[in-house]
């Protein structure tokens, strides 16, 4: 009987041991939304280039806003302002008077955006929208970042109370 049940156990010692190698040496993209004041962090995985937007209202034309990123692989990039208001744009320096500039600028690591004192700030991410309200009060930091995890950090890190 235990001759029978060496080869069994040897074999669930295997596919354990592949398993845990499969988990650690398999690397996912992730893109991190973290408040900085308050400890609330938010993962999504992602597979660059992935596009996301960050809109807001300006603070001093009251009017909407839509910046438009690309999610490279540890690098956030800065591809465009979407709005319809010529004192924005000013603001912004753009001398054209168009609905979108484009642009292609690679931004700091992490990247540091305040949560505005109005409503109706937030992010579009994989059809999804998350509004920063439900990330953190008024006039806290709100850090985006990218990083390249194993699988395995990423799998456990949802399962955590952190994310």
């Amino acid at each position: 009987m235990r001759r029978k049940l060496r080869p069994l156990l040897a074999l669930i010692a295997f596919v354990i041991m592949t398993g845990g190698v499969f988990l650690f040496s398999v690397t996912v993209t992730v893109f991190e939304v973290k408040n900085l004041d308050h400890p609330r962090t938010l993962r999504i995985r992602v597979s660059p280039p992935e596009p996301f937007s960050l809109f807001y209202t300006h603070s001093i034309y009251n009017e909407p806003v839509t910046e438009e990123f690309e999610i490279g692989k540890e690098e956030i990039v800065l591809k465009g302002v979407r709005t319809t208001h010529a004192g924005v744009m000013e603001y912004y320096g753009f001398d054209e008077v168009k609905p979108f500039h484009a642009m292609d600028k690679s931004l700091p690591r992490p990247l540091i955006v305040k949560r505005g004192m109005r409503e109706g700030q937030g992010l579009i991410i994989k059809d999804r929208t998350l509004f920063l309200n439900s990330l953190g009060e008024k006039g806290d930091r709100i850090q985006l970042s990218v990083s390249t995890l194993p699988l395995g950090s990423y799998l456990f890190s949802m399962l955590s109370k952190e994310t």
